[in-house]
């Protein structure tokens, strides 16, 4: 229809009619034919909660077994890590020997008998002097009696008092105590009994040692075969070489520090005019492993050791006071500037690592403490899950 102007006509409009509806400018995506999502369908299993405490517990247990069997198996254990860190230390000589166009197994074999024979060597001539000295310790026992007796005395009144007041208590009047007192083997036939496992655990050292030096390159290269990724496996390599490195330069270094110290000591001992200061120089530097006892350790022998050759208690005690003043200088100065605190260890952690290794394995723990610490360190430094063992164990 049209209007009286030709113009088209407007249809009427039903009040009744719904309204039509605008288009949706963002119509929704079709929803999926399955009833529940894959977060809140039944057929699913819930993946099992992480308890915090019970992984502590369970922490805390598995830690427990590792301590253990350390104890149990230290006859297993011990030797390992002995051939383990010596291997360390000689890797660089196998090194440049393979430089040399050399095979690995004789480069191996060659700096393994030349350690031998100097170590040999360094023993046989230290045993005439050591046997000497030991006869000379009687002799430093009664010196140094007769130096603290004026200690002695006040003691002495308290043992007399005590004894009288012993007698007034008994009733008796039978005081005398009888004491039977089983006689166990003697010394020699122990040091006969233990001569075998010694030797064996010697021997089986050196064997491990060799074993390290010829094949570690091929067992790190099967564990990097073992990765399932690329860059795991080049991951590896980096973190096992420059651990390597880095392990077999600190050992190396705090070798030399303690043949240098134990080499100052005897040059002042002999200075002192105390016979065999290469025997107590040897002695020092192999402590000095040990942080803090095998000071303490090297105090005790150096004040017999002055006993033993000086009456007056000034020139005894001087023998142990010079030892005193350089292991300062070396603790406080030397150790620091050159092993530098990237390498530092924390005290408190180094005591208690003494602590356990002691416990563990005797006098063998606390000459491995310090060189195992540092070991665990510079691998920590590598592992990013074990950041924070870096930290608790740095300076």
């Amino acid at each position: 229809m049209t209007s009286a102007h030709g113009l088209p006509e407007a249809l009427p409009v039903d009040p009744l009619a719904p309204a039509a509806s605008a288009p949706d400018p963002d119509p929704e995506p079709p929803q999926p034919s399955t009833p529940f999502p894959p977060s809140l369908d039944p057929s699913i299993p819930d993946p099992p909660l992480e308890h915090p405490t019970r992984n502590r517990l369970l922490a805390g247990i598995f830690a427990l077994l590792v301590l253990h069997a350390c104890y149990t198996a230290s006859v297993l254990i011990v030797p390992v890590l002995v051939a383990l860190l010596l291997s360390l230390m000689l890797a660089p000589a196998v090194r440049v020997l393979c430089g040399w166009h050399l095979p690995r197994a004789l480069a191996s074999l060659a700096t393994l008998v030349c350690a031998l024979v100097l170590v040999v060597s360094l023993l046989a001539g230290l045993v005439s002097p050591a046997r000497d000295w030991a006869a000379r310790v009687p002799v430093a026992v009664t010196r140094i009696e007769s130096a603290l007796k004026d200690l002695r005395k006040p003691l002495r009144a308290m043992t007399h008092a005590g004894e009288r007041l012993a007698g007034l208590t008994d009733v008796d009047g039978d005081s005398t105590l009888h004491r039977a007192v089983d006689a166990g083997p003697s010394r020699v036939a122990k040091m006969l009994s233990a001569t075998p496992a010694a030797l064996g655990s010697v021997i089986a050292t050196a064997l491990l040692i060799f074993i390290f030096l010829a094949h570690g390159d091929g067992l790190l290269r099967k564990l990097v075969e073992l990765a399932p990724v690329l860059h795991v496996k080049k991951d590896i390599v980096t973190a096992t070489r420059s651990a390597q490195h880095e392990l077999s330069i600190y050992m190396l270094t705090i070798t030399c520090i303690n043949l240098a110290l134990g080499l100052l000591t005897a040059v002042s001992l002999w200075w002192l005019g105390v016979e065999s200061p290469l025997l107590w120089g040897g002695v020092v530097a192999l402590l000095n492993f040990a942080p803090f006892v095998g000071p303490m350790v090297s105090v005790l022998v150096l004040v017999l050791v002055g006993f033993s050759h000086f009456e007056a208690p000034l020139s005894a005690l001087s023998v142990p006071g010079i030892f005193l003043a350089l292991h300062l200088v070396e603790g406080q100065l030397v150790t620091p500037l050159v092993v530098g605190r990237r390498l530092a260890l924390d005290p408190v952690m180094v005591f208690l690592a003494l602590l356990l290794f002691g416990w563990l394995w005797g006098v063998a723990g606390l000459l491995l403490a310090m060189p195992l610490l540092t070991c665990v360190r510079i691998v920590a430094e590598r592992v990013p899950a074990w950041s924070a063992l870096a930290k608790l164990l740095g300076a």
